[in-house]
């Protein structure tokens, strides 16, 4: 099947219409170029600050916006949200943005400290900043060399041992510090914010650790050793009060014991002077009698078996005859 298919020529107006595509097309390049060179874009979290070479005038616009601009100005983007200011150094050789600050001590020990600040920059000083460093490079030139300073001026101020132990206390000096020292720098106050530290790391020399465990570790044996002699005085202490109780016990024991014992042989000695005045009495008062009495008393005191006692007239002796005690062969 064949297609019939017709040309235009000049005659016809194929020539116009071809002329009429290519106008439109220089138009939609010319309008899109122009739109380009007029429209510009800041995101979320940037600044843009709008140049004007013929003027010399500048103006600063906050995103997110679209904004509209002359042909031949042009803008330059500066980020507003947090930074960080990188310093430091790990066992493998790799670093931050920089390497770790190098200090001494109060005492002279060298230390490497890693350390990271967050920053960011202030929207109302953007067109002061820009000003100050049209190359944006306040971070590299400024705020790094202000915050090596600091950190060397303040671990400095300690011993190499108290960097270990104020290692709180260093991080809010050095925060703080930083922070003024900002404010001092005339291109930077009031367009840096400080926003926080991390104190990463004061690394010591290996030698110096090794000290300090060593001495860390004679310390807490100082320390167990002084524990088990307290404990040892405790527990003698104790032992010395449980002793001196038991004495005390002991000693009371003996005293109620001698009380008692005194008290029977008074009780005793009572009883005996109340029966010899009783036999006295019975005796009408004769003591020889009496004497007799108790003397035959201390007679019969040691006899065995029974005895006959022989009552001699008064005055007389009275002898103690014993009484032989049998024997079962000698009863048969």
């Amino acid at each position: 099947m064949e297609v019939p298919v017709r040309v235009l020529g000049p005659e016809r107006g194929g020539g116009r219409g071809l002329r009429v595509l290519v106008i439109l097309a220089v138009i939609t390049a010319v309008f899109l170029l122009v739109s380009g060179l007029c429209v510009g874009t800041v995101g979320v979290s940037e600044a843009a600050v709008v140049v004007d070479p013929l003027t010399g005038n500048k103006r600063v616009v906050i995103g997110p916006r679209i904004f509209l601009k002359s042909p031949w100005e042009y803008y330059i983007k500066i980020y507003l949200g947090v930074e960080s200011l990188d310093m430091w150094t790990e066992a493998g050789g790799r670093t931050g943005e920089w390497p770790a600050v190098t200090c001494l001590t109060k005492d002279g020990l060298e230390v490497k400290v890693d350390i990271t600040v967050r920053w960011r920059v202030n929207p109302n000083y953007v067109l002061q900043l820009y000003e100050s460093y049209p190359r944006l490079d306040w971070e590299s030139t400024t705020l790094a060399s202000l915050l090596r300073e600091t950190v060397r001026n303040i671990i400095a101020s300690y011993t190499a041992v108290e960097t270990i132990e104020k290692r709180a206390e260093i991080s809010n000096r050095i925060i703080q510090e930083f922070t003024e020292a900002v404010m001092r720098e005339s291109n930077l106050a009031g367009a840096i914010l400080i926003e926080g530290i991390d104190l990463r790391n004061i690394e010591l020399p290996e030698r110096f650790k090794a000290a300090v465990e060593q001495k860390l570790a004679e310390e807490q044996q100082k320390l167990a050793a002084e524990f088990r002699r307290e404990r040892m005085i405790i527990e003698a202490n104790a032992t010395a009060t449980s002793l001196i109780l038991k004495a005390r016990g002991e000693a009371m024991a003996l005293l109620e014991k001698a009380k008692g014992e005194a008290q029977a042989i008074l009780i005793r000695a009572n009883a005996s002077a109340q029966a010899y005045r009783l036999l006295l009495e019975a005796l009408g008062g004769n003591q020889t009698q009496l004497a007799t009495i108790m003397a035959l008393k201390e007679m019969l005191k040691d006899a065995k078996g029974p005895v006959v006692v022989v009552i001699a007239p008064q005055g007389a002796q009275v002898p103690v005859v014993p009484v032989p005690i049998a024997t079962s062969g000698e009863r048969d």
